[in-house]
């Protein structure tokens, strides 16, 4: 399925450069506005939309986050410009894109908001012998049971879901922490370090392995 996405900018070559860009893509259809009273209202924006906003003036990034403030907005929107611009927006309204940037930089945000947007049912699973309780946040067997953190069920969880096939480490990243740049790669290693200690009572029955750029259960 296609995502809108709306580019609110007023720079006329800005525009072109992102019109010339999108056009190659099959996945998002680009919606150019070039003024931002083109922003009615809140409800204009669809689940699968992705809004960016650009401006040379500082008092439009202002009234974008006004309106932003006004609603619920399940996503965060994207917000292009200098750093000294982008440092003061609200970071749970947007995602800030420092100027200059590559273009492969907001590709890759735009589909980690995408991965973000999925809502999952973490219902209880059965692997093997193995019992997840995601109520509890409880690992069981064997008359064994290890208590888990929020986060470690949720990794264990998208692991089991995954039947042996390696999850990547940024859709863990962005499936249980949420889009955040800040986040590193380091933080997840941490936590897979921290559960293949705590399932060391079901090693005969449950271990996560490493793969390139992800992990599998085993």
């Amino acid at each position: 399925m296609k995502s809108n996405v709306f580019l609110f900018s007023d720079d006329i070559l800005f525009n072109l450069v992102f019109d010339e860009q999108f056009s190659s893509l099959l996945d998002y259809n680009l919606i150019v506005n070039v003024t931002f009273s083109d922003i009615i209202n809140i409800d204009q924006f669809k689940k699968n939309d992705v809004a960016i906003f650009y401006s040379v003036k500082q008092e439009q990034v202002i009234k974008i986050k006004k309106l932003l403030s006004k609603a619920s907005y399940l996503f965060p929107a994207i917000s292009i410009g200098p750093s000294e611009e982008t440092q003061i927006l609200d970071k749970n309204l947007f995602i800030s894109l420092k100027t200059p940037f590559y273009f492969n930089e907001l590709l890759k945000i735009i589909e980690n908001i995408n991965l973000q947007r999925d809502t999952i049912d973490y219902c209880n699973l059965k692997f093997r012998k193995i019992n997840l309780d995601m109520t509890g946040k409880v690992i069981k067997a064997l008359n064994k049971s290890v208590k888990l953190t929020d986060k470690e069920a949720r990794i264990i969880w998208h692991l089991i879901v995954a039947k042996g096939k390696t999850v990547s480490q940024d859709y863990l990243l962005n499936k249980v922490w949420g889009y955040n740049k800040d986040i590193e790669t380091k933080t997840l290693t941490t936590h897979i370090y921290t559960i293949r200690k705590k399932i060391t009572p079901f090693k005969n029955m449950l271990s996560i392995e490493s793969a390139e750029n992800g992990y599998f259960i085993s």
